[in-house]
C-alpha cells in the first residue's frame, strides 16, 4: 500500500492505449504497470492527496479524474460553476459518466449563458450521478433547461433542494413542477420550501408518486398529509407540518416506519394541541397508527401534541427546561422506551421527568447539557473561547460525576449514562451493582455507545 502520493511520482508507465480513452499520450518508460492498478492506488487517496498526484504527471491527472469526481462537487460559487463545466468539457464526454455527487447553491453573481448550457450538457449526458443538492432556486427559476436536465436524471438516489415558493400556487411553481416531474428513483430526499404557498403545504403522496416504491428516506418541511398513496419502502421520515397531520392516514401512506423525528418546534400548546392529542389516541385505540417505532424524536410539546402510545424502543428530546419535564413525563409514560436521550438546560428534569414504570426498564439514559444556559447567571469564563481546554473547565466545574450519582440514586435500573457537556467528549457509565457504577473512557466504548 502507498503511504504518499509522491510514491507515485517515481513511477513512469508506458504508453497504452485504453478503452476509455484518458489514458492517450502518457509518458513512456520501460516500466509496465497495469492500468488497473493505477486506478486502484488513487482510489485509496483522500481527496487532496489525489488532487496533488495529479498534478504530478499528465499520466496520473488522466487517471484520478474518475476518482476525483468521486467525491462531493460543491458549487457555491459562479467561479466554480465556470470553472468546473471548463474542466468537463476538456474530455467531453469521456468524463460526463464519472460525476457522482454534485451540490450547487450559494451563488454571488449570474452564471454566464456558457456556463448554463455547459452544465445543462453534463447533467443530460452524466449517467452515474447519485446525489445532487440544489439550494441555487432563483437560477433554476431563470432557466427551463437547466430545470428539464434536472428532472430528466434517471441515475439518482439521494436529493436535497431548498427554495422560496413565494406567493403562487404550487401548479404554478417551477421547482415544484420539476421535483414532480423527476424521472429518478429516488431512495432518500430531502425537501425544504420557505414562504409557505398559499398557507398549503407540500403533500409527499403528490409530489413524490414517483418513487412510490423505492423512497427510504425523507425529510420534508411544511408539510400537508391530504392524499393517499403507500411508501412501502420508507424507514425514516423527518416532517415539519403546517397543522395537524392526520395520524391515520400518515401511518396507512408509511406502514413500514421505524424512525419518526418531528422537526416543528412549538412554543405553547393550546386547545387545539390538546383536542389533537386526543384525537391521535382515540385513532390508536381504535388500531390505527403504527403498532411499534424503534426511534422518535423532537421538542417535547411537539412530540407532547402527537400523543404516539405505540411501543417506542428509543425517545430523544431536543431540549427539556423548566416548564416541560412534566410533558416528558408523560411522553415516556405513554410510549415506555428504553432508552431516552435528553437535552438539558438545566440539572433538575432529568430526574424528575422519568417516570417510574419507564425507569424500571431504562437501559440507556444519555444526557447532552448546554452549560451556556445552564446557570441562572452568565460567568465570564463562558464568554471566552470555546477551547477544548475550557471544555474541560466546565467539566470540572459542573462535576458530572455528582449528576451520573444523583441518576444511579433515583433510578438504580439504569445499565449505562452517558452524559456530554457542550462540545467535550462524553463521559460513559456503565451500573455494575446497587449505586455503584464504573467510568468508561476508551475510545472503542465510546463507538460502541453511539451505536445504543
Amino acid at each position: 500500500m502507498l503511504s504518499s502520493p509522491t510514491l507515485l511520482v517515481s513511477i513512469k508507465m508506458e504508453n497504452e492505449s485504453h478503452a476509455d480513452g484518458l489514458l492517450n499520450d502518457s509518458p513512456t518508460s520501460t516500466v509496465h504497470l497495469h492500468l488497473d492498478v493505477i486506478y486502484i492506488i488513487l482510489s485509496f487517496l483522500p481527496q487532496p492527496d489525489l488532487i496533488r498526484a495529479m498534478s504530478t504527471c499528465r499520466t496520473l491527472n488522466h487517471a484520478g479524474v474518475r476518482h476525483l469526481l468521486n467525491f462531493d462537487v460543491h458549487l457555491d460559487s459562479t467561479r466554480k460553476i465556470e470553472s468546473f463545466c471548463a474542466f468537463m468539457v476538456v474530455q467531453a464526454p469521456l468524463r460526463y459518466p464519472f460525476l457522482c455527487q454534485l451540490s450547487i447553491g450559494g451563488l454571488d453573481r449570474p452564471v454566464s449563458s456558457e456556463s448554463i448550457n455547459q452544465l445543462v450538457e453534463i447533467l443530460t449526458h452524466t449517467s452515474c450521478l447519485e446525489t445532487l443538492h440544489l439550494t441555487c432556486c432563483d437560477l433554476l427559476k431563470s432557466h427551463h433547461r437547466l430545470r428539464a436536465a434536472c428532472s430528466s436524471l434517471t441515475s439518482l438516489k439521494e436529493f436535497h433542494m431548498s427554495w422560496n415558493g413565494g406567493p403562487v400556487s404550487w401548479a404554478k411553481d417551477p421547482l415544484y413542477q420539476m421535483v414532480k416531474q423527476m424521472q429518478s428513483p429516488l431512495v432518500k430526499v430531502h425537501l425544504r420550501s420557505f414562504g409557505y404557498i398559499g398557507r398549503i403545504g407540500l403533500d409527499p403522496a403528490v409530489l413524490l408518486h414517483h418513487c412510490s416504491t423505492t423512497l427510504e428516506d425523507l425529510t420534508i418541511y411544511a408539510t400537508a398529509f391530504q392524499s393517499e398513496l403507500q411508501f412501502p419502502r420508507v424507514r425514516k421520515l423527518s416532517l415539519s407540518s403546517m397543522g395537524y397531520p392526520p395520524l391515520a392516514l400518515t401511518a396507512r401512506n408509511f406502514p413500514n416506519l421505524t424512525d419518526l423525528t418531528i422537526l416543528r418546534d412549538i412554543d405553547r400548546l393550546n386547545v387545539a394541541d390538546h383536542q389533537y392529542r386526543q384525537l391521535n389516541h382515540s385513532v390508536q385505540l381504535a388500531g390505527g397508527g403504527w403498532k411499534s417505532l424503534d426511534r422518535l424524536a423532537g421538542w417535547p410539546l411537539d412530540l407532547y401534541k402527537l400523543g404516539l402510545t405505540c411501543q417506542i424502543r428509543r425517545v430523544e428530546f431536543s431540549c427539556v427546561y423548566r416548564d416541560t419535564h412534566d410533558i416528558v413525563t408523560h411522553i415516556l409514560s405513554d410510549c415506555r422506551p428504553s432508552h431516552v436521550r435528553i437535552g438539558l438546560t438545566r440539572e433538575f428534569p432529568c430526574v424528575r421527568c422519568i417516570p417510574n414504570e419507564v425507569a424500571a426498564r431504562l437501559t440507556y439514559l444519555r444526557c447532552t447539557i448546554n452549560l451556556m444556559y445552564f446557570f441562572e447567571k452568565s460567568d465570564a469564563l463562558f464568554i471566552v473561547d470555546g477551547s477544548i481546554t475550557r471544555d474541560l473547565m466546565f467539566v470540572r466545574q459542573f462535576r458530572p460525576e455528582l449528576f451520573a450519582s444523583k441518576i444511579i440514586a433515583s433510578h438504580p435500573s439504569i445499565r449505562y449514562i452517558a452524559i456530554q457537556i457542550n462540545w467535550a467528549d462524553p463521559l460513559f457509565w456503565k451500573v455494575l451493582t446497587m449505586g455503584v457504577a464504573k467510568l468508561l473512557w476508551t475510545r472503542r466504548q465510546q463507538k460502541i455507545f453511539r451505536w445504543l
